[in-house]
């Protein structure tokens, strides 16, 4: 993978969870990580990618795209969906919501966001879905560079069909 698509994943992944620009920070000394989560690994070539930024990623190593979900609770703040959401896409340069809308994920209302930018001026996206679910906030993600996206876009959306918050 070049440079420039492991600086974008790491970049877009780290600022999705510090929410530095709306002063919303996930992680706080009062909060945990869920346990319990549910999930089905990606298949189509990702390889599971070590990061203590996030609960767990995923990174296909042809073209740097990356899944990843992060999971905050007890969290004292109680940041709302669209602050998360807003925070999430922070890291993108030249942003355009591409779509944005509410959706219901295990009885429980999220935000889908997709947005295109620039991370140190290469052309990316985000899918981003985030909701709350029993004192915890949920953050599913999905990062590549503008040319390669579509590729595992179907990855993320299966992903996402078989995740299950506690």
């Amino acid at each position: 993978m070049t440079n420039a698509l492991r600086l974008i994943s790491t970049l877009i992944v780290i600022c999705a969870s510090t929410f530095s620009c709306v002063s919303v920070k996930l992680a706080t000394p009062e909060s945990s990580r869920a346990t319990g989560v549910r999930f089905e690994a990606p298949g189509n070539g990702f390889e599971k990618d070590k990061r203590e930024d996030v609960d767990q990623a995923w990174r296909q190593p042809k073209n740097g795209n990356v899944i990843s979900y992060l999971s905050d609770c007890q969290d004292v703040t109680d940041p709302t969906l669209d602050s998360i959401v807003q925070g999430a896409m922070s890291g993108l340069n030249a942003m355009t919501i591409d779509s944005s809308e509410t959706t219901t994920i295990q009885d429980r209302e999220g935000r889908r966001v997709m947005a295109s930018g620039k991370v140190d001026g290469v052309a990316s996206r985000l899918d981003l879905l985030v909701f709350k679910r029993n004192h915890c906030i949920f953050m599913l993600s999905y990062v590549g560079v503008e040319k390669a996206f579509p590729q595992n876009h179907a990855d993320f959306k299966k992903f996402i069909s078989g995740f299950r918050a506690p």
